[in-house]
């Protein structure tokens, strides 16, 4: 603050929303009872390069302000936190947990958050958290400080992270319990054996996964089954899926997150919508799905940039983005399951003359999702459609309780072997966990010659032999894992011509 005409200047790359919390500082400093200084004040936000942006420092501003006219003093270290209203209310933001939880690492232990942001904001670990609705409260707060009377409510839950790119080490919880009572149950599933088991294979190694069958078939139902399938979060899962929910804004926060997420986005997404980015470098659909699924409905409806973006997350479990003067790296570590057609009608394969495609029309079609990108895809399975009779008169297949059992067993087999899943397995890893014999492997080389596989295919083919063997409750892969694995590597490049690659 100094002596000259009256102004208000912010320095330091702010973006639109940071510039204009001139007016917001303003009014919220003359109604909450003080005077606004009529001089001339400048706020530098440091490092001068880097890019600011959002309202998360109004509070900062405001109380720079107040105390720079000695109206208020303060004691110490204080961290402060939120967005202001005209008339001084104080707004949470997206993003506060990981605020709070960088400013624990820095040596700051008080920090003044928003009323309602305390509960998210007392995740993080060795901080003492302050809540204030007003700016006259969070001034009194300063105020009480100077005298030793802060009102600092301990922490409740541990959480300790740097950021969205960095894991911590924790306890490993693999309860029976699963994920989400959301969605119906698998017992709703009629017919679709085959698929069904495809799913459990899938979701009790975290394996990618592509249904190819003609509309009304039930693969957006099964689809829909997989939150009821899955195990709860662990505890370093949930708090990085904590930290993720935080950045992402989506809903309050009270407490860790512990449902698995299972993000379904439309077709029309753009490519930074899922890989993240934009202006402000926000995490996209593959971070929110980040130890979770993403499901991609109508698979060749997406824009071809974006499937193909999808690459090397789904191998490398995170994404780098870059941009003018600034770089994020995103957590990524998704289990792909999507669902599409045959061909544009949606009847191509199936015998009763209804598809009226031209074999140009289906090539075209099947063509948008790309060679390598199919070469990613642990399980391909068939879903015809189910005839009338199958549908009325079948009786109710396994629900999802026993399913989900068996797969958070398997899942606990694979994390006490491993300490990974078996879609996360390669090299010497995955060969010591299927502890192939001699008739085995010779086996499996008959069956990778017989399709020309890559490297990649032989590879993914022994992932989900070992899985089929750890839902069987065997400690070594057997033939039959490796038909049952080599079955579901490529069926539909054999009843629907679709060029599935090796």
């Amino acid at each position: 603050m100094a002596p000259g005409l009256p102004g208000f200047t912010i320095v330091g790359l702010a973006d639109t929303a940071l510039q204009e919390a001139r007016e917001r500082v303003r009014g919220a400093i003359r109604n909450s009872g003080y005077e606004y200084p009529p001089r001339r004040i400048t706020v530098n936000l440091a490092p001068a390069e880097l890019r600011k942006s959002g309202a998360s420092l109004d509070l900062a501003i405001a109380l720079g302000i107040l105390v720079g006219s000695e109206q208020v003093s303060a004691n110490g270290r204080w961290a402060v936190l939120g967005e202001l209203s005209l008339g001084g209310e104080l707004r949470s933001m997206p993003g506060l947990l990981p605020m709070v939880a960088a400013l624990g690492r820095r040596t700051v232990k008080r920090i003044v958050v928003p009323l309602d942001g305390l509960a998210e904001a007392r995740l993080a670990c060795d901080v003492d958290v302050v809540a204030a609705a007003t700016l006259a409260e969070a001034a009194v707060l300063l105020r009480e400080s100077r005298r030793g009377r802060a009102r600092v409510q301990p922490p409740r839950v541990e959480l300790a992270a740097d950021g969205l790119g960095e894991r911590v080490g924790s306890d490993r919880g693999w309860g029976i319990g699963v994920a989400s009572e959301m969605g119906p149950d698998l017992a709703e599933v009629r017919g679709q054996l085959e698929a069904r088991r495809a799913l459990e294979l899938a979701l009790a190694g975290g394996h990618s996964m592509v249904m190819i069958g003609p509309p009304g078939s039930g693969k957006t139902l099964l689809a829909r089954t997989v939150p009821g399938l899955l195990p709860a979060l662990d505890d370093q899962e949930a708090r990085i899926a904590t930290i993720i929910a935080s950045v992402s804004g989506s809903e309050p926060l009270t407490d860790l997150v512990r449902a698995r997420p299972f993000r379904s986005p439309h077709h029309t997404i753009s490519y930074a919508g899922m890989v993240g980015g934009g202006p402000l470098l926000s995490p996209g659909e593959v971070t929110r799905a980040n130890d979770g699924v993403l499901f991609l409905d109508e698979l060749p409806e997406y824009d071809r940039a974006t499937l193909e973006a999808l690459r090397q997350p789904m191998e490398d479990g995170e994404v780098a983005i870059s941009r003018v003067g600034r770089a994020a790296v995103f957590p990524s570590r998704f289990q792909l399951i999507a669902a599409m057609n045959p061909c544009p009608c949606g009847h191509a394969g199936e015998g009763d003359g209804r598809c009226r495609c031209q074999p140009g029309i289906v090539d075209r079609y099947t063509a948008r999702v790309s060679g390598p990108l199919r070469d990613r895809i642990d399980i391909w399975v068939h879903m015809p459609r189910v005839e009338p009779a199958e549908y009325v008169l079948s009786g109710a297949h396994e629900g999802s309780d026993r399913v989900a059992a068996r797969v958070v067993e398997a899942r606990r087999r694979q994390m006490l072997r491993s300490g990974r899943v078996n879609s996360r397995l390669s090299g010497r890893a995955l060969r010591g966990a299927c502890a192939l014999g001699q008739a085995e492997q010779a086996h499996a080389v008959r069956l990778a010659e017989m399709d020309g596989w890559s490297a990649r295919g032989i590879e993914r083919l022994l992932r989900v032999a070992r899985t089929a063997a750890d839902l069987e409750g065997v400690e070594r892969v057997a033939e039959t894992h490796l038909d049952e694995a080599a079955r579901f590597r490529s069926p539909t490049g054999r009843c629907l011509g679709f060029a599935v690659a090796g």
